[in-house]
């Protein structure tokens, strides 16, 4: 497909102001901050794509990175699209993502390569796996399951998991949505996750496991003169649509994660931050596009 244009900015929709912070835990969650954490250098974009993709940003680096993906379905992609990922400064491709047509179960494979979306590629870097009615989906980088690893390869490494909860108002509410990643300090260095049992694995510890990073989609408020229910996007979003979503830390409501939101019928924006690298980013918002039985 031809290069696409990035998004254009716009009016900022309603805004809807989220919950104080925790001030005890804040408190806490200062006074174990390692020494130099606020001197972690910022992530830049250089010519390794893949090592990017998989570098967490630090606490210290305050601004997110914008970004954008495109939805291409034309053509033979007209009924299986697939999503590219650019970063909008510079304005560089990063990730594609696509959903393999024979599983029973969403999976969408994430690659280096805007085409070639093979598993047994160099370019595949990870994916997300949904249960059977996607409510649920697992992220991994490229490595293989531990059961049914092949000679040489490394077990598959999990980078979080995000929960969607059965949406009681149908079609025409707002989901509500969870994610959580593995413990991650404030320089970026996230803590390496293969579980080779289903008892270890983050989907059985979750919630249990309190040392887990718990993000919690910030709730938006309903809009009477748009009709419609309405986040404050800071102008980066300009389509109301189910699929719009801002995630923040539990432990800092204020502080947004991550925003993914529409801009027109193919468009839509992706700015994320601490504690998310690039492919997490991309793989929630994959989670986002996918058509889940239990939620709509």
């Amino acid at each position: 497909p031809p290069r696409p244009k990035k998004p254009q900015a716009a009016e900022a929709a309603a805004a809807a102001k989220g919950p104080a912070k925790d001030k005890e835990r804040e408190e806490e969650e200062e006074d174990s901050d390692d020494d130099g954490a606020a001197g972690a250098p910022a992530v830049q974009l250089g010519s390794n794509i893949k090592e990017f993709v998989m570098t967490t940003i630090p606490k210290s680096q305050q601004q997110p990175v914008q970004c954008y993906i495109k939805r291409v379905r034309t053509g033979l992609q007209k009924l299986w699209p697939y999503y590219v990922l650019y970063s909008q400064d510079p304005d560089k491709f990063l990730l594609s993502g696509r959903r393999r047509k024979k599983n029973k179960q969403s999976t969408y494979l994430i690659s280096t390569d805007e085409k070639d979306l093979s598993r047994k590629s160099d370019n595949y870097t990870g994916k997300v796996k949904s249960n059977f009615v996607g409510t649920m989906f697992t992220m991994y980088d490229s490595g293989g399951n531990p059961t049914r690893l092949q000679d040489g390869q490394e077990v598959r490494t999990e980078l979080g998991i995000v929960q969607y909860d059965r949406n009681v108002l149908g079609t025409n509410g707002p989901r509500k949505m969870q994610v959580f990643l593995p413990p991650t300090d404030k320089r970026g260095q996230r803590e390496v996750m293969q579980p080779t049992r289903i008892e270890d694995c983050m989907a059985s510890r979750a919630g249990k496991d309190n040392t887990f990073i718990k993000l919690m989609n910030k709730t938006p408020r309903w809009n009477e003169s748009l009709g419609a229910f309405c986040l404050n996007f800071q102008g980066r979003v300009t389509v109301a649509s189910v699929k719009n979503f801002q995630l923040v830390d539990e432990r800092d409501q204020d502080r947004i994660v991550l925003q993914f939101g529409k801009c027109d019928d193919d468009t839509f924006t992706m700015d994320y931050s601490y504690p998310l690298c690039a492919l997490q980013a991309f793989a929630i918002c994959l989670t986002s596009f996918d058509h889940k039985l239990a939620c709509e």
